[in-house]
């Protein structure tokens, strides 16, 4: 992982990058956004399960797949966008 605005965890990267790289997936801004993305991709689909919530009855097994692969694929560059 590049060291980058999104993948820093906090200004000791600098002097003690070797030691925190292992960490920059999971706190960084990166990371941060990841786990935001698979959390709401699961509340959608929890959403959609609802039966008081008829604009999202039919939530199709493809939309449902495509969240999952949303939620499983997400890049730096998707999180910078």
């Amino acid at each position: 992982m590049t060291l980058s605005s999104l993948t820093a965890i906090s200004p000791v990267d600098g002097r003690y990058a070797d030691k925190c790289a292992a960490l920059r997936p999971i706190f960084s801004e990166y990371g941060l956004i990841r786990q935001r993305i698979k959390v709401e991709a699961l509340w959608l689909k929890a959403l959609a399960q609802e039966s008081g919530i008829p604009e999202l009855k039919g939530l199709s097994p493809e939309s449902i797949a495509l969240l999952d692969r949303i939620a499983a694929t997400v890049t730096e560059a998707d999180a910078a966008e």
